[in-house]
């Protein structure tokens, strides 16, 4: 079974640049040189590395389950987290190619220091050992704050949805009310229980499908695993809890219309006892006096999914054909549990082909948006297609399902979808763009 999802050509006057959202670039990667040094201490070289790579996440009242501040809890993990690390798992980054904003990758001197290290008896250097801190959280200038009315409490094990096949999924809607058209530079998730919280995926609404779902249920917010309207969550940014915030590069801005919601899907995980979630999100505006061009957003989606138990699959999403230049700004990939591998390509009008996205290793709890350093610019003619490979098989150790069952799922927004952020080269291609998400997902629920 392959290609189930064709390629049908979809075309709509764009401009696209791909640039992916995202956060700082890391600093300048250490001398090799300082790497070399033997033996390794922690006060020289060791306790750096720790708190540059992992104690962002790993540190009292952050996201990580256990600190990695001291080095009595470095030396009592150190294989685990080479093995963790050599693995890809740690710390949590899927792109295998491309260059993007805060890119999280541990290069190989440092684990080989870390090795050294162990092997040379973990010892401290020179004085007391160093105690390690989380870096301080880059600036942001919160021009509006949405809070839950109330805490949302999570069950202590995994409570199944009303949806087959979706756990741990929330959805609340944040009424914003805005009497005139609003400018977003960035988004802020401040979790209340940084440990449960996974991810959290972003909508701005204009229909009221999301407040209808939350009106519908008597809880804060609303049992939810798919998307309120025609537009996905996701569709707005991206948040994976302890990389930072969803921030777009100078010249770029999410529009919000007047009288706007803000629909927020959240991804959590039980930890064994019932947590109470009251969820804020800030929002940070562009300043007056910049100029800056609107993204939109287009899907590379697959509407429905058919694949037999213990069977692999490829499915293609239908292609987007760009009628005119953009300006491509960020990457935000959702798909199912049984999802190993996804691409995204782009082939120019000179029939150049130009990866965009290589994840080889899906996990869906580990989704976020992903910011190229620079912004992506794609020619008018330009062809995009995104392509998944699914293996419902009882081997494959994310399938929800054991033994694997068939799957027969479709969603309108795209049950594989990558949403690409573009903004229009020339202003007047923007009108084009600005339907051109909502189209597509309707071409979805005819095929």
């Amino acid at each position: 079974m392959s290609d189930r999802e064709g390629g049908a050509l979809i075309g709509f006057g764009l401009v696209a640049m791909l640039v992916i959202l995202g956060r700082p670039v890391q600093d300048a990667e250490p001398e090799a040189d300082t790497l070399t040094i033997d033996p390794p201490t922690w006060n020289g070289q060791i306790g750096a590395i720790i708190e540059t790579r992992c104690v962002t996440c790993h540190a009292p009242g952050r996201s990580g389950p256990f600190s990695l501040t001291t080095i009595e809890a470095v030396r009592n993990r150190a294989t685990f987290l080479i093995d963790v690390i050599e693995a890809g798992r740690m710390p949590p980054w899927l792109p295998k190619t491309g260059k993007f904003q805060h890119q999280r990758v541990v290069p190989d001197a440092e684990v080989s220091a870390i090795r050294r290290w162990m092997a040379g008896g973990a010892r401290i250097g020179e004085g007391p050992p160093d105690v390690l801190t989380a870096a301080v959280d880059e600036e942001f200038r919160a021009g509006l704050v949405l809070e839950m009315p109330a805490a949302y409490e999570i069950p202590e094990e995994s409570d199944p949805a009303w949806h087959s096949g979706e756990l741990d999924v929330h959805g609340v809607n944040f009424p914003i009310g805005n009497s005139e058209p609003l400018k977003i530079r960035a988004i802020r998730h401040v979790p209340a229980a940084p440990q449960s919280m996974r991810v959290a995926a972003f909508a701005f609404d204009t229909s009221g499908a999301a407040r209808y779902l939350d009106d519908r249920d008597p809880r804060v917010g609303f049992l939810m695993g798919g998307d309120a309207g025609l537009r996905p969550v996701g569709a707005d940014g991206v948040i994976l809890t302890g990389s930072g915030d969803f921030r777009l590069p100078a010249g770029f801005h999410l529009p919000v219309e007047t009288g706007s919601d803000l629909l927020v899907q959240f991804q959590y995980q039980p930890t064994g006892k019932v947590e109470r979630l009251k969820e804020r999100i800030e929002l940070e505006f562009v300043p007056e006096n910049e100029g800056s061009s609107a993204l939109r957003w287009l899907p590379l989606a697959v509407g429905r999914v058919e694949i037999d138990a213990e069977q692999v699959a490829t499915f293609t999403s239908q292609t987007v054909v760009l009628e005119g230049a953009v300006d491509l700004v960020g990457l935000s990939p959702r798909a199912l549990e049984i999802c190993t591998s996804m691409r995204v390509d782009a082939v120019l009008p000179s029939g150049d082909r130009r990866r965009l996205l290589n994840i080889p290793d899906w996990d869906h709890h580990q989704r976020e948006s992903y910011i190229p350093v620079s912004p992506i610019r794609l020619p008018a003619g330009t062809a995009l297609v995104a392509s998944f490979d699914l293996d419902n098989t009882s081997g494959n150790p994310r399938n929800p399902d054991d033994p694997a069952a068939a799957i027969r799922r479709g969603r309108r927004t795209g049950i594989l979808n990558v949403i690409i952020h573009v903004a229009a080269v020339d202003p007047a291609f923007d009108d084009d763009l600005v339907s051109a998400g909502d189209r597509i997902s309707r071409s979805l629920m005819r095929r």
